[in-house]
């Protein structure tokens, strides 16, 4: 006798088709073949996702998990989907919300596969700390599921942040700050570095700093930890494929390696100056980037060019024990002053570029200027300038990522750049869920 032909039914057969995939032979297969199946396989479970909302929501609404025996929705879908405390309700909490006219857009995108349901929790919480206003807050759907199509979900969070900061300026700049200062004040109360030995010749460094101390430590040992050529090139063929080969003239050190071999060399650079325990010595140089508003009120918060965003408090205290550069900004984030430790042109041209760009430009990439190279839009050697217009940052993976093809950098009339990939990638680029890199 036949199954009855359910819902569920219909899905266990999904899954068991799914299953007889992982007998695929794997490293068989094309590159691209593989980047389509993940983009096809988070697509389906994204429009998987939207669908077990929509049950939810008919649960909770009729307690139908209750004749089971269960107290709530909300623990049928922590035990079920096997994750952490807390996780059922927010699911219930997305499952009704989305239910609602306002917030339907967000179920629609999921069911299509694009939105992940990470990005559709953190739309409706931005939306849902807006005024209640339901021609404002579709306005804001509409909004940040265009940012979502570009953006990933930190990034996303921050434009929510920005949204409600642009609605209620004042509101959320003092809660923004507020919550800020609270964090550091935990953080600098629970500061901490212990070296324990490990038994077997070594030890483990654990602790724990505020934001601000993050900044100092790792401007100074950022420029330490840059890369180091191993030498030329001597195997052969010059790809070689033995792990671990020295030979190809790259640094064979991965960034852990480095940044823990730069916390020794300033060590023994420190031991070296023999500088008294009351004085500073060298200080390391900070870039902060703040509004010029922010910098006349002293309220608001700044970030640094390794990525921390600082308080007005910490940003005062960095400024008496630092040697800090402000790039100062307008109300449009147009560069106003960038101070400069040295009288070369090339130095306030990068640090107007970090000020402008804040990380790498490339889609979907937020590794911080530290790690970023200047890139001529319009190649040095074809006549392009080095100027701000002609340039924007890179990280040193796509900066060697955008030379090694053909690919297309052109830049919008609002700033923003369009990233054009060579053929041969666009085919990956646009499958399944993935839209192609384009919108900087």
């Amino acid at each position: 006798m036949d199954a009855p032909d359910t819902a569920a039914t219909a899905l266990h057969a999904l899954r068991t088709r799914v299953s007889e995939l992982s007998q695929t032979l794997w490293p068989a297969r094309d590159p691209h073949e593989l980047m389509d199946t993940v983009a096809e396989a988070e697509s389906l479970k994204t429009a998987v996702d939207a669908l077990v909302l929509e049950v939810v929501a008919e649960l909770e609404a009729t307690d139908g998990v209750k004749p089971a025996g269960w107290a709530s929705t909300a623990d049928f879908m922590t035990t079920t989907a096997g994750g952490h405390h807390g996780c059922g309700k927010a699911t219930v909490r997305l499952a009704q919300r989305v239910a609602e006219p306002v917030f339907a857009p967000i179920a629609e995108a999921m069911a299509d596969g694009w939105l992940s349901s990470v990005k559709a929790q953190v739309v409706e919480r931005a939306v849902d700390a807006l005024p209640h206003n339901p021609d404002l807050r579709a306005r804001a759907v509409a909004h940040l599921l265009g940012e979502a199509k570009r953006l990933d979900a930190t990034d996303l969070k921050k434009a929510g942040r920005h949204l409600a900061a642009v609605v209620d300026p004042d509101g959320e700049e003092r809660r923004a700050e507020k919550q800020l200062e609270r964090e550091e004040r935990a953080a600098h109360h629970s500061r901490h570095l212990s070296l324990t030995g490990d038994g077997a010749g070594g030890a483990w460094i654990k602790g724990r700093c505020t934001a601000e101390d993050a900044a100092l430590i790792k401007s100074t040992l950022m420029p330490l930890a840059a890369p180091v050529p191993a030498g030329e090139p001597v195997c052969l063929p010059p790809t070689c494929r033995e792990p671990g080969c020295r030979h190809d003239g790259r640094d064979p050190r991965d960034h852990g390696a480095r940044m823990l071999d730069a916390l020794v060399e300033a060590c023994r650079r420190l031991q070296g100056a023999e500088v008294l325990p009351t004085d500073h010595g060298a200080t390391p140089r900070i870039t902060l980037l703040m509004h010029h508003d922010d910098l006349a009120d002293g309220i608001g918060t700044a970030l640094t060019e390794t990525g921390e965003e600082i308080s007005a408090g910490a940003l005062r205290r960095l400024c008496c024990d630092a040697d800090v550069i402000p790039a100062v900004l307008g109300s449009n984030s147009e560069v106003l002053d960038v101070g400069r430790t040295q009288r070369l042109v090339t130095a306030a041209i990068w640090k107007a570029l970090v000020a402008r760009d804040r990380h790498c430009r490339f889609p979907g990439c937020t590794r911080p200027p530290i790690m970023c190279h200047a890139h001529h839009v319009e190649h040095w050697l074809d006549g392009g300038a080095t100027s701000l217009a002609n340039l924007l940052l890179l990280c040193g993976h796509h900066h060697r990522l955008i030379h090694t093809g053909p690919w297309q950098i052109t830049q919008r009339a609002d700033g923003s750049y369009d990233f054009e990939p060579p053929p041969r990638l666009v085919r990956s680029a646009t499958a399944g869920c993935r839209p192609p890199p384009r919108g900087s």
